[in-house]
């Protein structure tokens, strides 16, 4: 598969296109590393790191928003796992 991201002209500082900025929001809210870190990752800014989030953390809220779980529902007779913490439920 190609790459979806434009090309780097040279002479421009590079940036992420919309699928990888999308990748990196995802991989923010799955991982929560520190901005630096995913910046240099991404290889990219902070100040891209900070840009992207702002941009698109509401647009992917709205997106998965029908397929986060009621935690009540989630949490009946199971056990949850809370910040790396087994923690078991109970009605």
């Amino acid at each position: 598969m190609e790459d979806p991201d434009p090309p780097v002209v040279p002479g421009r500082m590079w940036a992420l296109g919309l699928y990888k900025s999308v990748v990196l929001v995802l991989f923010l809210l799955r991982q929560n590393p520190v901005q630096e870190a995913a910046a240099e990752l991404f290889g990219i800014s902070q100040a891209t790191v900070s840009r992207r989030w702002t941009a698109l953390l509401p647009v992917v809220e709205k997106v998965l928003a029908c397929h986060v779980p009621d935690p009540a529902e989630a949490s009946a007779g199971r056990i949850v796992l809370v910040d790396g913490t087994l923690v078991t439920t109970w009605d």
